[in-house]
């Protein structure tokens, strides 16, 4: 019943925008309405060295609807982005939010995601072997559930964003309590993000911290785009840190991740985790917004006690609609 009530919402929202396409202006005020989306399909072969082969398929159908309502310096904005899944009956969301403001400040309200202080490229399909995964300074980056997601945006010029985030939820005892303070700055070619975190989630009276840092470094070169990461963090008292690399340009996708903890084994070891990734997209038919992707990623742990190397390769289809 329930994802049927939702799904009738969607189809009564195509409707109304097939019906309007909306676009309203009144002297200095001015009301749009878009709507679209796209198709994503994955075919995905993964190799760990100690378990089971698998394959299989996954990905969704995204719709977006973006309202907005501009008046002089000001706007009031809001945006929805459901998805319908290829496996499974439940519908999910991307972001969900509302947000107002003008030029040189606004708030964000709902379901989103922050500054990215870890961009990793064109990361089709990255898996880690040993279980490990990777800190990218994005506990209170965005799109959890159930919890209250604001961010405060100041832009005192083109060349630098300061964003303030915070998360709250309170439920009986249990509660949760984030903030992410982040900044962009830019200088031509070159990019620089840095910020900090700290998310404490309380459940049944345990109480568990999470917080670190990170800086990211990027730059237009050779026609392309190139990222330099790292990040440092503390999950439950437990230290990560994780470097990565990766170079963008056109179809074409690179990159490199280093993560290691200091969760030490009972060989005095610490786990750690290396990761090489790639991606290749062409287009379907010649079409401009239908592309297929072919991506790889290898990756080799040591310290771990199961599948120290997995091998994975993935097709993606993609149209933009």
């Amino acid at each position: 019943m329930k994802t049927t009530f939702k799904v009738g919402i969607l189809s009564g929202l195509v409707a109304l925008l097939a019906a309007t396409g909306v676009q309203a202006a009144d002297g200095d005020y001015s009301n749009t309405f878009t709507f679209g989306g796209d198709v994503e399909l994955d075919i995905t072969s993964r190799s760990p060295s100690d378990s089971n082969d698998t394959f299989g398929h996954g990905g969704r159908i995204k719709l977006n609807a973006v309202g907005q309502a501009n008046r002089g310096d000001y706007f009031v904005k809001g945006v929805a982005q459901p998805l319908v899944p290829f496996k499974g009956s439940d519908l999910g969301y991307d972001d969900v939010y509302f947000q107002f403001g003008q030029k040189m400040w606004d708030v964000q309200l709902g379901r989103f995601e922050g500054i990215d202080l870890f961009p990793a490229g064109k990361d089709t399909v990255v898996e880690h072997a040993g279980g490990l995964g990777h800190y990218g300074t994005n506990h209170v980056r965005g799109r959890k559930d159930d919890v209250l997601h604001t961010a405060v945006h100041i832009k005192p010029s083109e060349a630098v964003q300061v964003e303030l985030g915070t998360m709250y939820k309170k439920d009986g005892d249990d509660d949760v309590v984030g903030y992410r303070p982040a900044a962009t700055f830019k200088a031509g070619p070159a990019a620089i993000r840095v910020g900090a975190e700290n998310l404490t989630t309380t459940t049944s009276g345990k109480e568990v911290e999470k917080k670190g840092a990170g800086i990211s470094a990027g730059v237009s070169v050779a026609g392309g785009s190139a990222n330099l990461n790292y990040a440092q963090g503390t999950n439950d008292n437990v230290d990560h840190k994780s470097i990565g690399a990766n170079f963008t340009k056109g179809p074409f996708g690179l990159g490199y991740i280093h993560h290691q903890q200091d969760a030490t084994t009972a060989s005095g070891d610490d786990p750690k985790v290396d990761t090489i990734y790639a991606a290749y997209s062409v287009p379907l038919f010649s079409f401009k917004d239908a592309t297929v992707t072919f991506a790889g990623s290898t990756s080799k742990a040591k310290n771990v006690t199961t599948d120290d190397k997995v091998n994975a390769f993935r097709v993606r289809f993609n149209y933009a609609f």
